[in-house]
């Protein structure tokens, strides 16, 4: 078994050899990155990393310890975006490790069909990420300055008083919520036309009431459109600021979401 493995970060279609100067570092403790020829204009960009540190048994070990694997992982994607402005980027999973370069070659040569739909899918695109968040408590707690007239003339303890604001904030906040949650489905359908894929990750906004989490989508956008894709965004963050709803734009990022 050889002392290093082989650590894949990503595949990138160009006609010529990236180049890896003024790249970000590769994986601690490994050697230099480098562009391995895996396929007609298809290069792996690789590093030699010591089996002692991310052999298998290191790496089960390793996993369980978030101090070893952030500075991984934030190096992994690092690199990986290095080569953003390649042809088409297809990143690998973190601790994605062979044998050797020629076990790298030959898996990537094995799946070629696969690979080639994907990076077709994703040539000369790069994806945004898009997150809606329902925070404007201040302007419902503005518009329910006082408990209503009615209930305050029928009783003007302190506590009924409370209790009549209390249900009063509720009523207000449910009915902006929803308000909001509409305005989140249309940006959603209008920003969608503008991408040639888009992800929207339901389940993690049913999971998180607590943050008001109204959209979290990915889309895959021509890199070429960037700019007209952002201007779209930015555009409709202006209409959405009285809807209590804050807007975050991310990106571009490799296609993580759009290589399965």
């Amino acid at each position: 078994m050889s002392s290093t493995l082989s650590y894949v970060f990503c595949l990138v279609q160009s006609t010529r050899r990236p180049a890896l100067r003024r790249i970000a570092e590769g994986m601690p403790g490994g050697g230099a990155p480098r562009a391995l020829e895996v396929g007609d204009e298809l290069w792996a960009i690789v590093q030699s990393v010591p089996e002692a540190e991310y052999g298998e048994t290191a790496l089960a070990r390793g996993l369980q310890n978030l101090d070893w694997v952030s500075p991984r992982a934030i190096a992994h994607e690092r690199l990986i975006e290095s080569f953003l402005s390649g042809d088409a980027l297809l990143p690998m999973q973190l601790f994605t490790l062979f044998n050797s370069d020629d076990r790298v070659a030959e898996h990537v040569r094995s799946e070629g069909a696969r690979l080639r739909r994907i990076l077709k899918r994703i040539e000369n695109k790069v994806e945004w990420g898009l997150r809606l968040t329902y925070a404007n408590r201040t302007k419902i707690r503005s518009m329910v300055g006082r408990p209503r007239e009615a209930a305050k003339a029928a009783d003007q303890r302190p506590g009924a008083r409370y209790l009549v604001r209390k249900r009063d904030l509720l009523d207000v906040n449910r009915t902006h919520l929803k308000t909001a949650r509409t305005a989140a489905d249309q940006v959603y359908r209008s920003i969608s036309r503008l991408a040639t894929d888009a992800r929207r990750r339901t389940s993690l906004e049913l999971a998180t009431p607590a943050s008001r989490l109204l959209l979290d989508a990915a889309f895959l956008v021509p890199a070429a459109k960037s700019r007209a894709f952002q201007s779209a965004v930015r555009q409709q963050a202006r209409e959405l600021r009285d809807a209590g709803v804050a807007v975050s734009l991310t990106g571009p990022w490799p296609p993580y979401n759009f290589i399965r």
